[in-house]
């Protein structure tokens, strides 16, 4: 039962860090901080070349906003699933200063199979929440320490104060081809210039390398996170991926990223399965006021991950998982002391978290 409670602490831990940091990086490295780099406009607003060198590049002045991630995945060729698999993460978010985690209230929504899921995560820069079920539980403050550390440790190793895309390895304009103005169109009440391209998928997974290579900005070290896309994947990623196109909405007057989004299809290899994928990143109210707020009544984080607990016990079917008759439910108390030290010493390292389960054997 205690193996169960401390490897679904960690997995928590991690899949939070990086769906949270990797939207935020994403919505606030694209928009970064203030240069001349985003402030022109008028002549050179018909060159696609242009306008997506003045949105992708330098920094732009956003210190607060609403942020909406939509994806969309359809599946063809696959009778056993049933309808589109939707996720969209939602909500606004506001800088409180340099080195400091930003405040933020993000909205998690999944449907697959006829079946939803809701959750959700609020950051008040000091205090940190993850709701789920309706109920909010506040992570500890040693969590919270290590990931205010690891983030503003992220924000001084950068070549500013704010990010931009390329402090993360990430150069749009080395994948997007034959990029064309499509016409202006109004995104969240602003004038927008809308660019559409289409993409080489070769040059974007070399841009993924190098992300994964630099590691995501804020998350704890010791997550274990792969540092290169396999070369044995990378081929039949890069066959799978068919029509990839990308579509950016950049303001008239500032040329601040509005809106993105990216479309393409996947052929599964080896089977007659087609996936058609629609992301959508849309950013509204830029630097407007925004309130975030910590939630009235929390509990504590370790009810959630002890419910989570049960759940994954009952899934499969007890022993070591549930309590029962499996290893760990048979350890001793000084089996179940020995492991719990070495947890604690492992810290946000999962990998020696892991092998701290031999404790529990010996």
């Amino acid at each position: 039962m205690l193996l169960t409670h401390r490897l679904v602490q960690h997995r928590v831990r991690a899949i939070v860090a990086l769906l949270t940091l990797a939207a935020l990086a994403f919505v606030l490295a694209a928009c970064g901080g203030s240069d001349s780099g985003g402030s022109s406009s008028g002549g050179d607003s018909g060159d696609a070349q242009t306008l997506l060198r003045q949105t992708f590049t330098g920094t732009h002045d956003i210190r607060s906003g609403k942020a909406n991630v939509d994806l969309r995945v359809d599946v063809s060729g696959d009778p056993s699933i049933r309808g589109p698999i939707t996720l969209t993460i939602s909500g606004p978010f506001q800088s409180v200063g340099t080195d400091q985690l930003p405040k933020f209230d993000l909205a998690l929504d999944a449907n697959a199979q006829g079946q939803g899921f809701k959750a959700g995560l609020t950051s008040t820069s000091d205090r940190l929440f993850v709701n789920f079920g309706g109920t909010s539980y506040e992570v500890p403050a040693d969590v919270m320490a290590r990931l205010k550390d690891s983030y503003k440790r992220s924000q001084q190793q950068g070549s500013s104060n704010r990010m931009d895309l390329r402090a993360l390895g990430l150069d749009p304009l080395s994948w997007l081809q034959d990029p064309t103005v499509a016409g202006t169109e109004t995104v969240g009440g602003v004038t927008t210039d809308h660019i559409t391209a289409g993409v080489d998928v070769s040059a974007l997974l070399d841009d993924l390398n190098s992300v994964l290579a630099r590691g995501l900005p804020g998350l704890p070290t010791g997550q274990q996170i792969p540092r290169r896309i396999p070369d044995s994947d990378r081929q039949q990623i890069e066959d799978a991926i068919k029509n990839a196109k990308v579509d950016v909405w950049s303001g008239q007057d500032d040329h601040t990223l509005r809106k993105a989004t990216l479309a393409l299809t996947v052929d599964i290899p080896r089977s007659s399965t087609t996936l058609d994928l629609l992301l959508s990143i849309e950013l509204t109210d830029l630097n407007q006021p925004q309130t975030i707020e910590a939630p009235t009544s929390t509990r504590p984080l370790s009810e959630l991950l002890g419910q989570l607990q049960g759940f994954l016990g009952g899934a499969f079917g007890g022993g070591a998982f549930g309590g029962g008759s499996g290893s760990a439910g048979g350890a001793s108390s000084q089996q179940l002391q020995a492991y719990s030290d070495c947890i604690q010493r492992a810290g946000s390292n999962v990998q020696q978290a892991q092998q701290c389960a031999d404790l529990l054997t010996q």
